[in-house]
């Protein structure tokens, strides 16, 4: 970078001052017309310069906007849009995005970064980083949006996306309730309950054929949990609680220790026909190796008697 300099301030004081000894030779050489051929080719060195000169003086009209850029970051945390920089700056987008590609093409560090599609200037790599991974993220949270909505466009799955939708977007309400809520013993009633109706859509998910056994939860269990909670942020939230208000709220923590303990009892249910199912195979394959004679001790590998 310093070198770089350098030689900018290098090529534009040596253009002037050969521009400067040219000109002087040009009207010396008026006088003495014999030395033409000369004049001509100081004349082509002059132009040479005169380009030199131009460049020098482009390259730092470049480097005195990529400072600015810099300095405008600093009053936006390191990133901004390109257009928010044009208020900030006076340049236009346009030429924002061509100084930064020539600090590419000259392997200049300024420590500033472009996104992929040249919309957005980031001072430092951490911003940098921190943009790029956000981005991931966008990315990733669209594709699952856009895989999401093509499942609730198709009739084999619609059903259960939607249970899974609407069923975990009451759990995310209920989440931020409890973050809001300064009790201890309200936010571990939230915490078991969400928890608990977590583990439903879960099991739901890899489930489906069960699916028809969540339309009392769904129509009605979880709504109304959800209307106790936001119920109780509303009586929380009041700066002056009569003693109606704080009988209402232990009401409604009772109501919701009893609504965790029947998603625990829904959720058994939910696992009922598996454990069923492996207990039996597991009597049948106890009979098996007692009527093998595979039991005990004095065991036969032979199976016989």
């Amino acid at each position: 970078m310093v070198r770089f300099v350098l030689g900018l301030v290098g090529s534009i004081i040596s253009g002037i001052g050969l521009a400067i000894v040219l000109i002087v030779a040009f009207f010396i050489g008026i006088l003495f017309s014999a030395l033409l051929p000369v004049l001509i080719v100081l004349a082509v060195i002059f132009v040479f310069c005169l380009i030199v000169m131009n460049v020098g003086l482009g390259r730092k009209r470049v480097i005195d906007r990529l400072s600015k850029y810099s300095a405008a970051l600093l009053d936006k945390a390191n990133i901004a849009k390109l257009e928010d920089l044009t208020s900030a700056t006076g340049f236009l987008p346009g030429l924002i995005k061509s100084d930064m590609r020539k600090l590419k093409r000259w392997g200049l560090h300024f420590d500033l970064y472009t996104d992929a599609g040249e919309t957005t200037l980031m001072k430092g790599e951490p911003a940098y980083l921190d943009y790029i991974e956000t981005e991931k993220k966008r990315e990733m949270l669209a594709h699952e949006e856009a895989e999401r909505e093509a499942r609730l466009r198709n009739p084999e799955t619609q059903p259960l996306e939607a249970f899974l939708y609407e069923g975990r977007a009451m759990l995310e309400k209920i989440r931020a309730a409890n973050i809001m809520l300064p009790g201890d013993d309200i936010s571990n009633i939230l915490y078991k309950l969400e928890r608990t109706a977590k583990r439903i859509f879960d099991h739901i998910e890899t489930h489906p054929e069960k699916l028809q056994d969540t339309r009392k939860l769904m129509n009605y269990h979880l709504p109304t949990t959800l209307k106790l909670v936001e119920k109780y942020c509303q009586y929380d939230a009041m700066e002056y609680q009569p003693e109606n208000i704080i009988l209402a709220k232990r009401d409604i923590e009772k109501a919701l220790t009893t609504a965790d303990a029947a998603f625990n009892n829904f959720l058994h249910g939910l696992y009922a026909e598996d454990t069923l199912d492996a207990t039996t195979e597991a009597e049948v394959l106890t009979k098996m190796f007692e009527k093998d004679g595979l039991m005990g001790s004095n065991f036969d590998i032979t199976g016989k008697k």
